[in-house]
């Protein structure tokens, strides 16, 4: 190729990078506008952390939900916990409007940014974590590295750690990437993220059903968050770890005597063999604690308890609570 043509390549090249950045900024400034942050921004160290709490009262209860879902998906389960208690969200790194976190995503690392978030916010413990999902794992870590401050834990479709040796089917849907997926990957993401192609390339996924209790500007709201292309950045960064978090919750041992419930879905009339595995997994993470208890909500779960069982959520909650202040814990 002549060097005049090398030039014109050039310059076209750097005529579209232009184009998309300004592209993906001007998007960002208007999800800015339409999503405006719920919550404030806690600096951690070079980066910030959203949270916001509502109510009073001790145990304060933190909730954390699992990838790629935004903190604020406990806006309704949060209103009524502060009717007798403290209670937070939070948005994991990459999520919500929570700043991108380094590589990776652990579950040490999250609960080292927990940590921090709750020291700089001076949200006094002891805690009760209340998780769903994934984050499971993050609270059990947590757990592990800070046992003074935690009193009590309330797990909702909480993740077992042999979830995908029991049921390696549900692995395998994404084998394919995890093989590939690392640190090159990550760094790729967030630069075609930058220049706008994860947002031009992603279609945008319809708003589903309206969850009860929630408004519909609440829903749209998680819905856009969930769907943002940082949180798909974010889930880059989580998902090859999820081996070394696994390892990381296991190491991190059980609750003791802390109160806990584990909340999840009955299995449907027509059960497959997943789903009676499922729910012996869930009912052995009953067994982290000797004051575990198994609260089996009536409606078939697909890992979306937090939407379709708010109450039976927060009365989880209020249990764990009233029973840390009975033992003295709080």
């Amino acid at each position: 190729m002549k060097t005049g043509a090398w030039i014109i390549a050039a310059v076209l090249l750097a005529i579209v990078l232009i184009t998309g950045a300004t592209y993906e900024q001007v998007a960002r400034a208007r999800d800015r506008e339409e999503l405006r942050q719920i919550g404030r921004s806690i600096d951690i160290g070079g980066r910030a952390l959203n949270l916001d709490c509502a109510g009073s009262g001790s145990p304060a209860v933190i909730f954390e939900s699992g990838a790629p879902r935004p903190g604020y998906s406990w806006v309704f389960i949060q209103r009524e916990a502060a009717k007798f208690t403290r209670a937070c969200w939070y948005d994991r790194a990459g999520f919500g409007w929570s700043d991108l976190g380094p590589y990776p995503r652990t579950s040490a690392a999250s609960a080292h940014d927990l940590h921090a978030l709750l020291e700089r916010a001076a949200i006094r413990p002891p805690y009760v974590l209340v998780s769903e999902t994934s984050a499971a794992f993050d609270a059990r870590v947590y757990t592990g590295f800070f046992p003074e401050e935690v009193a009590g834990a309330v797990m909702v479709d909480g993740v077992h750690p042999d979830l995908f040796l029991r049921l390696p089917q549900i692995r395998g849907k994404g084998a394919p990437v995890a093989k590939y997926a690392g640190y090159p990957q990550s760094v790729v993401s967030q630069a075609v993220s930058e220049l706008g192609l994860l947002r031009l390339l992603s279609k945008p996924r319809p708003l589903g059903p309206l969850p009860p209790e929630l408004t519909v500007e609440e829903w749209t709201t998680i819905w856009r968050l969930t769907n943002r292309p940082q949180a798909r950045v974010a889930l880059l960064q989580e998902f090859p770890a999820t081996d070394q978090s696994i390892a990381q919750a296991r190491a991190a041992g059980d609750l003791d005597d802390r109160p806990l419930r584990i909340v999840s879905g009955a299995p449907e009339d027509s059960a497959l063999p997943e789903d009676d595995i499922g729910m012996q997994l869930q009912a052995d993470l009953v067994r982290l604690s000797r004051r575990g208890k198994h609260v089996i909500v009536e409606e078939p779960s697909r890992g979306f308890l937090l939407y379709q069982a708010p109450h039976a959520v927060t009365d989880s909650v209020h249990e764990v609570v009233e029973e840390v202040r009975r033992l003295g814990r709080n």
